[in-house]
């Protein structure tokens, strides 16, 4: 199994960044557009992305557990391609400011090139 890991670290508090986590319109405004995103286990919301022959624009997601202001995760399921992962945020203070880590795991097989297309858009 192959996951990505990003690590960036932002000059702010802790509850600064997480605000950016949960929010839909917060997350909207620097991942994907987002739907529905409340913070409850097993609440579902939706990203949505122009679709291409590659992908159909919309990731599924559904929260897993989380812990205020320090861990998000929720699965992530695309139909195409097939995708069903998990995404994991963990927030961590440092140097007057807060370590975001960025795990995306659960990547199977031949999905290396789906792998590699969202870890660009990661970066970004």
């Amino acid at each position: 199994m192959s996951k990505i890991k990003l690590e960036k670290f932002y000059p702010t508090s802790k509850e600064t960044v997480w605000k950016y986590l949960v929010n839909d319109e917060l997350l909207s405004s620097w991942c994907m557009p987002c739907n529905n995103f409340k913070l409850e286990r097993g609440q579902k919301f939706v990203f949505e992305i122009p679709s291409n022959i590659f992908f159909d624009g919309t990731f599924y997601n559904k929260v897993m557990d989380y812990s205020r202001n320090t861990f998000l995760s929720y699965q992530c399921i695309a139909k195409k391609p097939k995708l069903d992962t998990i995404v994991s945020w963990t927030l961590t203070e440092k140097d007057g400011g807060t370590k975001l880590t960025l795990e995306h795991s659960g990547f199977r097989g031949l999905q290396w090139l789906t792998k590699i297309m969202l870890a660009a858009g990661w970066e970004k």
